[in-house]
């Protein structure tokens, strides 16, 4: 297969839906750069779903001790009870939007196999205009998700000097050191002289 530049379509994607004039094209391509928008536009609203479902399983369950993350809070048990209840709205919204999601990527990929160029440069447009709108959100969302993680470390006398030193030291960390550092939850807990 190689990429060619013709009008004529035929069949296109789903039978019936035949593109075989130049305006037909034209329509086609506008329509799939909208597909290729709102895919962009699904990845924000799937995390904010995803906080959604977190924050209301966080609530049904008891929290440990007041230094501990939302995520610390969700087990596999209580999560898995509550994707199995009867009100669990957000899940099913959830699972719904993710098959929307799914469905449409694929949609797009079909259409790149055709290997028309119209038809693929319609769609990195549509993904740049895509990205450009709903980028700087979805990378606001992504980085709020990795600060809401907290440090946890059991520690006695000898090590508050380490921790001081760490917290001076983390305004200089880079984000992407900092996600791999708090990976694990880890809690403060400094012994007291009596």
């Amino acid at each position: 297969m190689w990429y060619w530049f013709g009008t004529d379509l035929g069949s296109f994607l789903f039978p019936g839906y035949n593109v075989n004039t130049i305006w037909g094209l034209v329509a086609t391509c506008f329509g799939l750069a909208a597909l290729a928008v709102l895919y962009e536009a699904m990845k924000v609203s799937q995390i904010h779903l995803q906080q959604t479902v977190i924050r209301s399983i966080s609530r049904t369950t008891s929290a440990s001790s007041e230094n501990s993350s939302l995520l610390s809070r969700v087990t596999p048990k209580n999560f898995r009870s509550y994707t199995r209840c009867g009100s669990c709205s957000r899940w099913t919204l959830q699972m719904l939007h993710w098959s929307l999601h799914t469905a449409l990527g694929y949609i797009l990929m079909l259409a790149v196999m055709t290997y028309n160029a119209y038809i693929t440069i319609a769609l990195v447009i549509g993904a740049c205009i895509g990205y450009g709108i709903f980028g700087p959100t979805l990378i606001q969302l992504n980085m709020q998700y990795f600060h809401r993680k907290q440090a946890v470390v059991e520690c006695d006398k000898n090590c508050e000097d380490i921790v001081a030193n760490l917290q001076r030291r983390e305004s200089a960390v880079s984000i992407i050191a900092e996600q791999l550092v708090t990976e694990a939850n880890i809690e403060i807990h400094l012994q007291r002289d009596a």
